[in-house]
C-alpha cells in the first residue's frame, strides 16, 4: 500500500465519507490525482466504497470465515443450513466473507443452496471467497454439474476458477445427472423432458405410471412460480443427481423475494376480509412462515384477487401429500428466506 492511499484511508477513516474532491483538498491534492488511486483499490480493497453518487467511504478491514469442521465428508443443505444460523445477518455484511470447503464433499442440495447465497451476498456488495482443496473430487463435481458457470464473476474461488466448463463440454451426456439449469423468465421445453428421462429410467414401469407426472407436476408448478414472481436479478435454478445408491435428488432455488414479496405488496390487498390472512399482515419471521404455511395449505390466494386462479402452491403441496402416501419417502420442499427455513409437506 502506497503513502498516498493510507493517507487517503486515513482522512476517510477520520471524517468519511467524502467526495474524491473533499478528500483532496484535506491532502492538498487534486480530483485528479487521487482518481487513479481510489479506483485502483476500489477492486482490490476490502472495506473501501463508492456510493451511487460519487461519495466515498471505508471501514476496516473485516472478515467473516464460515468453515465446515463437522465430521462428516459430505455435505448437506442441512449441515449448511445450521452453520448459517450462527450468521443470521450475513446477507446485510459488506466485508470479506469466506467459505472453506477444504476436503469437503457438497451434495446437490447443498450446492444449489451455496450459489444462490454466494450470489445474493455478491449482489449486495460483499467481497465472496470460496476455498476448496487442491485437486479434490468435490472439486471436480462442481465443475461438472455447472456450479463454476453460475458463480457470480466477482467471487473469488480458490484454488482457482476453471476455464473450461465441463457441464457445457459433457451437457445431458449423463444417465445420472442434469447438470445446474437457470431458470428464467424464458421457457425451455427441454427441463421438464429431461428430467423426465433421467427419472423415467430409474424407476420400474408401476412408479413411472404412479409417480412420474405428479413429480413433473410439481416441479412445473415451483419452476412456474420463480418464473411469475422471481422479483431478483439473480436466477433461480434447478438440477437433478441420482446417485449410486438409487436415491434421486432434485433440488430447486430461488434466489429473490419473489414469492412472499408478491404475498405481501399484491396478494394481500385483496383478502382483507379474511380474518386468517389478516393474521399475517404485520411483516415478521414468524408472519412470514405463517403466511407461506397458510397459502400452501388452503390456497385460492391470487396476486390480481380474481377466482379460481392463485399461486400454484396448495396443488405443489398436495402433489407433496400424494406423492409421501404413494411410499415415496424423503420428497421434502424447503423454501429458505433470509434468516429461516420451511419445509413442506406441511
Amino acid at each position: 500500500m502506497n503513502d498516498l492511499l493510507k493517507n487517503i484511508l486515513t482522512v476517510l477513516k477520520d471524517k468519511g465519507p467524502l467526495k474524491a474532491s473533499e478528500i483532496a483538498k484535506v491532502l492538498g491534492k487534486t480530483k485528479k490525482d487521487l482518481n487513479p488511486t481510489l479506483y485502483a483499490a476500489l477492486r482490490k480493497l476490502d472495506g473501501l466504497m463508492k456510493s451511487d453518487k460519487d461519495v466515498w467511504s471505508y471501514e476496516e478491514h473485516q472478515l467473516v470465515n464460515i468453515s465446515f469442521d463437522c465430521s462428516a465428508s459430505w455435505l448437506s443443505a442441512d449441515i449448511v443450513e445450521q452453520k448459517l444460523r450462527q450468521y443470521p445477518d450475513l446477507i446485510n455484511k459488506k466485508c470479506r466473507i469466506e467459505f472453506d470447503f477444504s476436503n469437503k464433499f457438497l451434495l446437490l442440495d447443498c450446492i444449489l443452496k451455496i450459489l444462490s447465497l454466494v450470489n445474493q451476498l455478491a449482489n449486495t456488495g460483499a467481497k465472496v471467497v470460496i476455498k476448496f482443496a487442491p485437486k479434490s473430487k468435490g472439486f471436480s463435481y462442481l465443475q461438472r454439474c455447472g456450479f463454476f458457470d453460475n458463480v457470480d464473476e466477482t467471487v473469488t474461488i480458490l484454488p482457482y476458477r476453471p476455464k473450461e466448463s465441463l457441464a457445457k463440454k459433457y451437457n445431458s451426456n449423463s444417465d445420472n445427472l442434469f447438470e445446474i439449469f437457470k431458470i428464467s423468465h424464458e421457457y425451455d421445453d427441454s427441463l421438464l423432458d429431461r428430467i423426465a428421462e433421467l427419472v423415467g429410467a430409474k424407476l420400474s414401469e408401476e412408479d413411472v405410471q404412479k409417480l412420474l407426472n405428479k413429480l413433473l407436476t410439481l416441479i412445473g408448478e415451483l419452476v412456474d412460480n420463480i418464473r411469475e414472481h422471481g422479483l431478483s436479478a439473480i436466477s433461480g435454478y434447478i438440477a437433478l443427481q441420482i446417485y449410486n445408491s438409487g436415491k434421486i435428488m432434485i433440488a430447486i432455488s430461488d434466489s429473490g423475494s419473489g414469492l412472499i414479496h408478491t404475498l405481501r405488496t399484491e396478494a394481500l390487498n385483496h383478502y382483507q376480509d379474511n380474518d386468517a390472512l389478516n393474521d399475517f399482515v404485520v411483516q415478521s419471521m414468524e408472519n412470514d412462515i405463517g403466511l407461506l404455511g397458510y397459502v400452501f395449505n388452503h390456497g385460492n390466494i391470487s396476486r390480481t384477487g380474481e377466482t379460481g386462479r392463485g399461486l400454484g402452491l396448495s396443488k405443489s403441496n398436495n402433489t407433496l401429500k400424494k406423492l409421501s402416501h404413494d411410499q415415496v419417502t424423503g420428497i421434502i420442499l424447503t423454501i429458505r428466506q433470509q434468516d429461516n427455513e420451511l419445509s413442506f409437506p406441511l
